[in-house]
């Protein structure tokens, strides 16, 4: 662990370079809501499980965890330089564009091509600036999984005001209590029929997701004494997050703040954990390969399942019993597959754009 340490730490003791195992852990939460989202749209009869009916299901709150990896992420890599002012604003946010308009604008073009309509046409305008985080009601149909996406990028476009309140751990906490205060009046009285549409679900709104970016940023600001308390308790880390994950699902059903909070909690458990462990399985190069491309399977999964649907493969060994399962897994190492393709050829077409377009720059 101390070797560990060591490799993770330049200018001085406080500063890492790189978390592996976070990678690991991005990759598995979006494996996990891409197979909640099979379940989701399948007609498997194989209700009667646990597995079925309470574990794919709570993989949605996987998006939570991702939130939270953003809040992290993004201290990592720019909270000094936002405090001590040594930042470039319109490279920030030109960096921010290009890292997932390319690829998101493809979508959104199949997409129009799919359903050329002016509802269409609408939801695209908006999405394609990566405002629609900023929309009353971020219920969009068109790659509908990407309201996650304007709800990161609006933390994006606010993160100079994010930095300040990650000034000190004293006004990290405060922000911390004030943001789950909010998420309570929001959910008691703001997310009511009065204020918002039908469709409206709270974890759209970037006021019910803040605690979650504050989370991870209170993680980055203990991340010293995360890695020392790590390399005190060692593999015990670990089965602390087990076991609070267990605990998670003993939770009393109906009460919205204690299941967030609970939520919260244990998530920060398992991020404190990625940034203090070392895991092999969490740091392993198909993990690594997977957080890399995680953003493009995350808004590509349900174009790619829907494809998967069209072929008619997903009942191929039958949808009740083994064969239901061996289905399931059939269906989900597909779209995982036909992920993994379309994002690689898409990187292909990316970079002969790139090549052609600065080929004849330089002719010009």
């Amino acid at each position: 662990m101390k070797k560990y340490l060591k490799e993770r730490q330049i200018f001085g003791q406080d500063q890492p370079n790189h978390y592996n195992s976070i990678d690991g852990l991005r990759a598995l939460s979006c494996l996990g809501i891409v197979m909640m989202h099979i379940q989701a749209n399948t007609r498997y009869n194989l209700a009667g499980t646990f597995i079925f009916d309470k574990f794919l299901p709570s993989l949605t709150t996987l998006v939570y965890l991702f939130l939270m990896i953003s809040g992290f992420g993004m201290c990592a890599g720019y909270l000094d330089k936002f405090q001590s002012g040594n930042i470039d604003l319109d490279a920030f946010y030109r960096k921010r564009y290009q890292k997932v308009l390319p690829f998101f604008g493809t979508l959104l073009l199949i997409a129009l091509l799919i359903e050329h309509n002016l509802s269409t046409v609408y939801e695209i305008s908006v999405e394609a600036l990566l405002l629609h985080g900023l929309l009353p009601n971020n219920a969009v149909s068109v790659i509908g999984v990407c309201w996650t996406l304007g709800v990161i990028f609006l933390f994006y476009l606010l993160f100079p005001a994010f930095s300040v309140l990650m000034k000190s751990k004293k006004r990290a906490w405060v922000s911390l209590a004030v943001s789950l205060w909010v998420v309570f009046v929001c959910d008691r009285y703001f997310f009511s029929e009065y204020f918002v549409a039908e469709s409206f679900s709270s974890r759209h709104n970037f006021l019910y997701c803040l605690p979650l970016f504050i989370a991870g940023g209170l993680v980055y600001l203990y991340r010293n004494e995360i890695l020392k308390g790590c390399e005190k308790i060692g593999t015990v880390s670990l089965l602390i997050c087990i076991v609070a994950s267990g605990l998670w699902y003993l939770k009393p059903t109906g009460m919205k703040m204690i299941s967030y909070i609970g939520s919260l909690l244990m998530f920060s458990l398992w991020l404190s954990y990625a940034v203090g462990s070392n895991s092999k399985f969490l740091s392993s190069k198909p993990m690594k390969y997977l957080s890399s491309i995680s953003m493009e399977m995350y808004l590509a999964q349900m174009v790619i399942f829907r494809v998967v649907e069209k072929l008619h493969l997903l009942y191929l060994f039958g949808n009740t019993g083994v064969g239901g399962w061996i289905s399931f897994i059939f269906a989900f190492a597909l779209t995982v597959w036909g992920l993994i393709v379309s994002i690689e050829c898409y990187k292909i077409v990316a970079k002969l754009w790139k090549q052609w377009k600065g080929a004849k720059c330089g002719k010009a």
